[in-house]
């Protein structure tokens, strides 16, 4: 697990004003209709929305697919998914990604003791063994991008042939995301907030 220190740096990076400004015009009906959905379930608009898929509308579906195959597709414990995806996204900076997996876990009702671990490593005995090696695996590949001998050892006396290659697709798709907004300087768009104030 990341150092205390680790996360708080993640966590207070500076961010970056947005470097394109929402594109609010001549948006395609998938990228209206996608708005419409996500206002609906989780309150608001993500910006991505209208700095990525307006510009980029072909990304949409493909992008949707792969975010239904981490929420739906893997074999792997949902629960699990949600804690690696807030993991990597906080390790690698990305706001946006953080305060939205994070929402998405309170919101599918993901065990607060699990999630509250994530940045309070006194909390750690609340997740499972296979979830403290899930996270670990998790931050070196955020952080290095490989993982030590020991670490993939650990991953494979605890999980399948077909989990670990999930747990590689998981780490790297989220860190896609993660770079997406980063370089676009997206930051969080308050969803926890958000539902704490409508909870």
């Amino acid at each position: 697990m990341p150092s205390t220190s680790t996360l708080a740096l993640a966590h207070s990076e500076p961010e970056h004003a947005l470097r394109l400004p929402p594109a609010l015009k001549d948006t395609s009906l998938r990228v209206r209709l996608f708005a419409a959905l996500f206002r609906r379930q989780l309150g608001k608009v993500m910006t991505p929305v209208w700095v990525i898929y307006a510009r980029m509308p072909r990304l949409l579906w493909p992008q949707l697919l792969m975010l239904r195959l981490a929420q739906k597709g893997l074999s792997l414990d949902p629960t699990l998914v949600d804690l690696v995806q807030i993991r990597v996204s906080s390790a690698n900076g990305c706001t946006f990604c953080t305060d939205l997996h994070r929402a998405v876990a309170e919101r599918s009702g993901r065990d607060a003791r699990k999630l509250a671990a994530l940045d309070q490593p006194a909390l750690s005995g609340a997740l499972s063994d296979a979830e403290r090696v899930a996270l670990t695996f998790a931050d070196e590949i955020a952080g290095s991008g490989l993982p030590s001998d020991g670490t993939f050892d650990a991953l494979r006396a605890t999980f399948s042939e077909q989990a670990i290659v999930e747990l590689v697709w998981l780490c790297s798709f989220t860190a896609y995301l993660n770079r997406m907004a980063r370089v676009l300087g997206i930051a969080s768009d308050g969803f926890c907030e958000l539902r704490a104030r409508s909870a």
